[in-house]
């Protein structure tokens, strides 16, 4: 930045980095002005004023929300004027799918499975299609990665959308909640997942909470298996060429049930409201 002296009675003038000429009192006028916007900066955090960066993240996060909710009419819209009863489903995925080699339909199955939660697409009709489509152990296999990717691709959506609402929320009954939830997270997670609460409230609900992604996923990846594995045999039982169509049958309702004692046991190990865990 170079200084250039001016005759007596007119202003001195330097010239900055860009070859721009400023007199002094208009750097005196840009500090006036920097401090002003501070001033006002301060204020508006003092009022509770959202950023600008914080109102942009929020149109949006509501823009995708909107976004989504017409997915989601759409869907059912288009799913009404089919006709199609729910429990023809799996057949018809079957009949879709079949046309397909083995590797290009699980491919379209598991992508199916993972991109379910946006249209909240029932997963269990998906599982029960995929015992019928892939038969009882390729079906198990598949839907293993579906089922997971689905349940953390849903909290992914949920930790992103509604996290930061529930932490505005600190003397709430929700702020309560996430924290009793979040405290064994692992074992919460493995006794939702084992007494068949509906699987999108559980992805969806556990996404709104502080638990970790890993504590989510390990609880998932163990607390499906007994559902999953009862749900593909169920639809593995009427698959072609499947032999000891009853034992498959069995061993559906035999897993279905193991599930239960696993987590009725899993609660009475639970210590109780007010007891110190050892």
């Amino acid at each position: 930045m170079s200084r250039e002296r001016g005759s007596p009675g007119r202003e001195c003038r330097t010239r900055d980095s860009f070859g721009l000429d400023r007199t002094k009192s208009g750097w005196r006028n840009d500090s006036r002005l920097r401090r002003r916007a501070a001033d006002l900066q301060a204020l508006s955090e003092g009022l509770g004023f959202p950023h600008a960066g914080t109102m942009s993240n929020r149109l949006i996060k509501t823009s995708f929300a909107v976004l989504w909710l017409m997915l989601a009419i759409t869907a059912g819209v288009a799913w009404f004027r089919t006709g199609l009863a729910l429990r023809d489903i799996p057949e018809q995925l079957d009949e879709w799918l079949s046309v397909f080699g083995i590797g290009r339909a699980a491919t379209l199955y598991i992508i199916l499975y993972t991109l379910r939660p946006l249209i909240l697409f029932p997963a269990s009709l998906l599982t029960i299609a995929s015992g019928l489509i892939f038969g009882p152990w390729l079906g198990i296999l598949f839907t293993i990665i579906g089922e997971n990717a689905s349940a953390n691709f849903a909290f992914r959506i949920a930790r992103w959308l509604g996290r930061s609402w529930i932490d505005e929320r600190e003397q709430s009954r929700l702020k309560h909640w996430d924290q009793k939830i979040s405290e064994n997270a692992i074992t919460s997670v493995l006794i939702m997942r084992l007494i068949y609460l509906p699987f999108d409230a559980v992805n969806y609900g556990c996404g709104l909470t502080s638990m970790s992604q890993r504590d989510y996923f390990l609880g998932t990846l163990l607390g499906i298996m007994p559902g999953l594995v009862s749900f593909v045999l169920f639809g593995g039982a009427g698959a072609a060429g499947v032999n000891n169509r009853l034992w498959v049958f069995g061993g559906a309702c035999l897993f279905f049930v193991l599930g239960l004692v696993i987590a009725r046991l899993l609660r009475r190990s639970e210590p109780k409201e007010g007891q110190s865990q050892s």
